[in-house]
């Protein structure tokens, strides 16, 4: 056997790989021994194969399937080598930009526990939102008052088409209209997910900047409308005006407390203050 041929273990450890690696390449086809020995069964590697086992590995480090590198091998020339290049460089950025979209949506709920662990339960204050967020409110709410079952439907119905938009959806709001407030109805009329940058739908809508009376409330759900009811009466009493939807956030839910009346929700409504304010309650 001449010396430019190596054993399956001798490659291995040139590549840093297990020779099980090796074996598995062998058995699908993508990177055959140069020699076997039919009477040992020992496999030999000529030393120009390890140029394509540094292809085959830079392709996986690229995050293309094995079936599709042994493709590309199969036929590989200039022309399908940019255009693999072009194609994986889209997968790329995809992912960028869903891993852009996770570190946002975790930060923010970062955010939203530490807040959690600031406020006092009850507190109505006034806060200035300075950009406006992007909701994905897709789903309706179709009941008069809270019905857990059919939130859960819901819920689960929106999470879904989130995460497919590339959203880390948790637990989704809900949005009580204008109008409803108008007529004393605290029911939900929406429920909504946050989604991150650069996600698109057809049914995308803004909460507005400008400024909101925040009601921290902590309780179960089916707390919720006599808490709206309680911002309501508040901004009344202060003589402010309400000029859009009301909002209602989770801060602490499910996910990091087993019990619904150790719930913490944000729930805040558009106001219109005047010439005169009140920062707190």
């Amino acid at each position: 056997m001449s010396g430019f041929f190596l054993k399956a273990g001798a490659f291995a450890t040139l590549c840093g790989v297990k020779k099980d690696t090796l074996f598995h390449y062998d058995e699908i086809g993508i990177l055959k021994p140069e020699k076997v020995d039919h009477e040992n069964g020992y496999r030999y590697y000529s030393v120009k194969q390890l140029y394509t086992f540094d292809l085959i590995a830079a392709l996986k480090k690229l995050g293309m399937p094995l079936r599709e590198i042994k493709s590309y091998l199969d036929g590989r020339s200039p022309q399908k080598f940019l255009e693999l290049l072009r194609a994986q460089q889209l997968v790329l950025e995809e992912e960028r930009l869903r891993l852009e979209a996770m570190e946002q949506l975790l930060g923010e709920t970062i955010l939203a526990t530490e807040l959690a662990r600031r406020v006092i339960p009850g507190t109505i204050r006034l806060e200035t939102l300075h950009q406006p967020e992007r909701y994905l409110a897709v789903k309706a709410a179709d009941y008069a008052h809270y019905d857990e079952q059919k939130y859960l439907l819901h819920s689960r119905e929106l999470l879904q088409r989130a995460r497919e938009h590339g959203s880390l959806a948790f637990p989704p709001g809900d949005i009580v209209t204008r109008e409803s407030l108008t007529q004393e109805r605290y029911v939900e009329d929406y429920h909504f997910c946050r989604l991150g940058p650069g996600a698109e739908a057809e049914d995308l809508m803004d909460k507005p900047a400008g400024t909101y009376a925040v009601l921290y409330h902590q309780g179960s759900y089916e707390s919720l409308e006599s808490a709206y009811a309680r911002l309501v009466r508040w901004v009344k009493d202060q003589g402010f005006r309400i000029i859009g939807n009301l909002y209602e956030e989770d801060l602490l839910h499910y996910m990091s407390s087993p019990d619904p009346s150790r719930y913490l929700m944000r729930i805040s409504v558009q106001v219109e203050t005047g010439p005169q304010t009140t920062s707190q309650t």
